[in-house]
């Protein structure tokens, strides 16, 4: 991969990021030439825009499958986030960490399982939600809950 191709990979990534955060044009403008140096107009930032949602969608894939595939990376994007901001809690709090980015890593979770359709179905045909942890329950320790 030559320089160029390799700047405009760099390029790419800022838009993805900054699409995935849900930035207006003019702000992925902004920092794409704050992060890469590269100034870029509207007509540019949509072929970019275009090639990324192309690469997610597999190319020759419907639009049901890119707008799934976009909101898994913004749910991926917000997980990591998340889960750099829960260690920080706990290194701040001695071990005990603010439980609401548990909270929010569980929805995130939940929203990756209903967007997957990987929710349990009941018998009257309603989604019922699975449980990604049980906080009462002490893992390791034979099963035994508190």
């Amino acid at each position: 991969m030559g320089e160029k191709e390799f700047e405009k990979e760099r390029v790419k990534e800022v838009i993805a990021e900054c699409f995935i955060k849900g930035y207006t044009k003019a702000k992925t403008m902004e920092r794409v030439l704050n992060v890469t140096g590269e100034k870029l107009y509207l007509k540019k930032l949509n072929v970019l825009l275009e090639e990324i949602m192309q690469a997610w969608s597999g190319r020759k894939i419907m639009d049901s499958v890119t707008l799934i595939a976009v909101e898994l990376k913004k749910i991926d994007t917000r997980e990591g986030e998340l889960w750099q901001a829960w260690e920080e809690s706990k290194a701040l709090d001695e071990g005990g960490g603010d439980a609401r980015y548990l909270a929010e890593l569980r929805r995130c979770a939940d929203q990756r399982t209903k967007l997957l359709g990987l929710t349990a179905k009941d018998g009257k045909n309603k989604s019922k939600e699975t449980v990604v942890w049980n906080e009462k329950k002490n893992y390791g320790t034979n099963g035994k809950t508190n």
